[in-house]
């Protein structure tokens, strides 16, 4: 049997929530779930323990209360024999300044956590603060080591080094246990990992620093995107355990591992953030009632649900034709309509955007047709590639609100020409105004 743990990374307890305000609140309690879930997970499956690559928090909007249930957590973990390692990242730092310094000391042995009746919660939690590289060999729960996990920290928020580079390579952690398996803990920003570029370069590293090191497997935190960092190495980002906004879409969760001494390790994916932030498109009904268009958009709802009961947030992109095309753009009313389908289906929260939905005419046929209508499309249409044309026909006052340069003047008059041809149609045609024309009939 191999050395078994679960790894988290980017927890951010008590971090910046986007959404609606009572979707910010419901993250704050999912995100602390998220975790009691992984540490349920963890004992239930009898794991060696858990491993966490920075991030826990954001250090300055930890609350005590928090903190509190994140000291609990850990003593459940201790309690059931397993333990918990963490590598500081750049939003919890282990300088002395900073918290984590503080909870580590609380969690030492005869520290001030309060346990009562519970083993020394730092018998088998280990906080790696500092950037120089610790081994740790890790024992089950008669003794017998299991694996060895080599872990940095960063001392500050801004750590601009290579932490990576410092690990030592794995025969040396071994230092003759050629039997255990090698795990490196480490919160890093590794070049060319997918959306890297969104992250700041805190503790940068590449690819060639964990190919050297010939590790069994890399527990990795910062980039929020579950991935290999680097591919044909078992180095692994394990993603934010909870999706905090729409950029960060998809099921959260955490990776379980079963590692063994000279075989790269193949994580498998844990489902565990109670909310997932997902988006879709869908075609609405031409024509459809009130009633009709909500029981559709409920129905799409219910389909993006992975599992029954899953809470989801969820943006939908309405399209198609419909004769209530002003209706179903105006921001309030979408609004209104993604509360209702929320409130319906037990969705978080449900974010209606209706910029892809147009009035349903025959352009073909109505170009066809002799009118002034027809003539103004025509206008439009090759305005857009005659700059001659364009400056022609453009009122003075408005080429003048742009820069006096030709092409920012061209530039901001092709912006103005982008949705002009429809609404034109729309007021020709008479489309209803906001708020007027519903029908559940």
């Amino acid at each position: 049997m191999g050395f078994r743990f679960l790894h988290l990374a980017d927890l951010h307890l008590e971090t910046y929530f986007g959404g609606q305000p009572e979707t910010r609140e419901r993250l704050r309690a999912a995100t602390l779930e998220a975790f009691d879930r992984g540490v349920e997970y963890a004992i239930e499956h009898e794991l060696h323990a858990v491993l966490v690559a920075g991030d826990v928090y954001d250090d300055p909007l930890l609350s005590l209360r928090t903190e509190g249930e994140l000291i609990r957590q850990l003593r459940r973990l201790v309690d059931a024999n397993v333990w918990c390692l963490i590598a500081s990242g750049n939003h919890d730092p282990g300088g002395e300044p900073f918290r984590s310094a503080d909870i580590a000391a609380d969690l030492a042995p005869g520290g001030g956590d309060g346990a009562r009746g519970s083993a020394p919660t730092g018998a088998r939690v280990h906080w790696f603060r500092a950037p120089q590289p610790e081994v740790v060999t890790i024992s089950d729960v008669e003794g017998h080591p299991v694996g060895i996990v080599v872990g940095a920290g960063h001392p500050t928020p801004t750590e601009a080094s290579n932490l990576a580079a410092a690990f030592p390579d794995a025969a040396s952690a071994r230092a003759g246990a050629t039997h255990l398996p090698v795990v490196g803990l480490l919160h890093t920003h590794v070049a060319g990992a997918s959306a890297a570029a969104t992250h700041d370069r805190f503790a940068p590293s590449t690819a060639f620093d964990f190919h050297r090191h010939e590790f069994d497997y890399w527990a990795l935190g910062h980039i929020h995107a579950r991935q290999c960092a680097a591919p044909g190495l078992p180095v692994h980002y394990a993603g934010n355990l909870q999706g905090r906004n729409w950029r960060e879409m998809g099921s959260k969760g955490g990776l379980v591992v079963d590692a063994d001494a000279g075989a790269p390790a193949t994580p498998e994916f844990v489902r565990l953030a109670p909310v997932r932030w997902t988006r879709c498109s869908s075609t609405i009904p031409s024509g459809a009632t009130r009633g009709a268009l909500i029981d559709h958009l409920t129905r799409c709802i219910e389909a993006e649900r992975a599992w029954p009961g899953e809470e989801v947030a969820i943006r939908m992109d309405l399209k198609g034709a419909h004769p209530l095309a002003r209706t179903l753009r105006d921001p309030d009313e979408l609004n209104g309509l993604g509360k209702e389908l929320a409130a319906r289906t037990g969705a978080l929260e449900v974010e209606l955007l209706g910029s892809r939905i147009a009035l349903p005419v025959d352009r073909e046929e109505l170009r066809n047709t002799p009118s002034m209508l027809r003539h103004a499309l025509d206008l439009i249409d090759r305005a857009r590639t005659d700059d001659a044309l364009l400056e022609s026909i453009a009122p003075e006052t408005l080429a003048r609100a742009a820069d006096h340069s030709s092409e920012s003047v061209l530039a901001y008059l092709r912006e103005l020409l982008a949705d002009l041809d429809e609404e034109i149609l729309e007021r020709s045609l008479q489309a209803p105004e906001p708020g007027t024309g519903w029908s559940d009939a």
